[in-house]
């Protein structure tokens, strides 16, 4: 199992490619292409007035769509919206006709309805401009075929450039993210059992490691939720099994960051327990640091390096760390619950990459 998380590292241009491919530039680069496209393809189709539709839709799709999952979703919405409610609207405009004041009342109503009745098929925002727009329409059937057409064909265009042209690679922004929060991480612990970490500096700390856990739970998410699509580009599934370890990872830093917040609010308390057991929690907290930076080297996919020969701390020797630490207090059993927690997190991650 190990091989499912040991694979040769990017090129630097690949490297540079997956950088670039969740940054605001590339964000701006699939708008300016999806505007350009969008303009192109009606005027050499000698359909001018179907123009901004199109590229507005296409650029609509690619600032709302982060991902591709994202994307799909909105396309999905945006054109069920439109191609249910215009034509509704034209229809109820038509038969209320010439009193324009009916069709303005009743238009609401019935296009609210519809959201109830199928609130997960129509997005709000969708839906109501069209709404708006058929009182414009009304009669004129030209406007109604230009609006759906430069939708439908719009959010397709703007769907098939975020698939094709730099997808978001979440997968490497995990990557990225596990090195970030791994050294976050054992440097804050490593501190800590050094006897070097200031109370100042414990807030500052957990922050910048709640924010990469914030932010690899994000990338986590997204990578998964593409991974779903019934096509997925091959930087995707490049990572689709390191999955379970950026999960892991997570709890891994959730749980410090829990830890440190402990330290922080309860920091006299810890400073005033006994000396030896202070000493033998901080030794048993520097092995579990240790196998957290064993660990940490494997996982960092920037350079290639042989997989785990044998997991770097298993459960038997976690028993054994908490055993000599019996808490004779309130105090020492949180921060004891605070290493046996972390420490069992370490196993799981050591069992997962060492397949064991």
């Amino acid at each position: 199992m190990s091989s499912l998380y040991t694979h040769k590292p990017l090129t630097p241009f690949r490297r540079s490619v997956a950088r670039f491919s969740f940054s605001e530039t590339a964000k701006c680069a699939k708008l300016t292409r999806g505007l350009w496209i969008g303009f192109a393809i009606p005027s050499a189709l000698d359909y001018p007035d179907a123009a901004v539709a199109l590229a507005a839709s296409t650029m609509l799709t690619l600032a709302l769509g982060s991902s591709i999952s994202a994307a799909r979703s909105y396309f999905y919405q945006r054109v069920v919206s439109n191609a249910v409610a215009m034509p509704l609207g034209t229809l109820l405009i038509w038969l209320t006709a010439p009193h324009l004041w009916r069709g303005a009342f009743l238009l609401p109503l019935v296009i609210f309805a519809i959201v109830r009745a199928k609130p997960s098929l129509f997005r709000m925002t969708s839906i109501t401009v069209p709404m708006t727009l058929v009182l414009y329409t009304g009669e004129h059937l030209p406007l109604l075929e230009q609006r759906l057409i430069g939708v439908v064909l719009g959010m397709s265009l703007g769907f098939i450039i975020q698939q094709v042209a730099f997808p978001p690679d979440h997968g490497y922004w995990a990557n990225t993210l596990v090195n970030e929060g791994n050294e976050q991480a054992t440097e804050a612990i490593s501190r800590l059992t050094s006897g070097s970490l200031a109370r100042q500096a414990i807030k500052p700390l957990t922050a910048n490691l709640r924010n990469t856990s914030t932010n690899l739970k994000q990338a986590h998410d997204l990578l998964k939720l593409d991974l779903e699509q019934a096509w997925v580009s091959m930087h995707l599934k490049r990572n689709r099994d390191r999955l379970p370890l950026f999960y892991g990872y997570r709890e891994v830093f959730d749980s410090l960051v829990n830890f440190l917040e402990t330290m922080d609010t309860f920091h006299d308390q810890f400073a005033a327990l006994d000396v030896e057991w202070k000493a033998a929690f901080l030794a048993g907290l520097n092995r579990l640091v240790t196998a957290h930076r064993q660990l940490a080297e494997v996982a960092d996919l920037r350079v290639e390096r042989p997989g785990l020969a044998r997991a770097p701390i298993e459960m038997e020797e976690l028993r054994q760390l908490v055993s000599v630490l019996p808490a004779p207090g309130v105090f020492a059993s949180v921060y004891l619950g605070h290493l046996t927690g972390y420490g069992i997190l370490l196993c799981n991650l050591a069992a997962m990459q060492s397949g064991r």
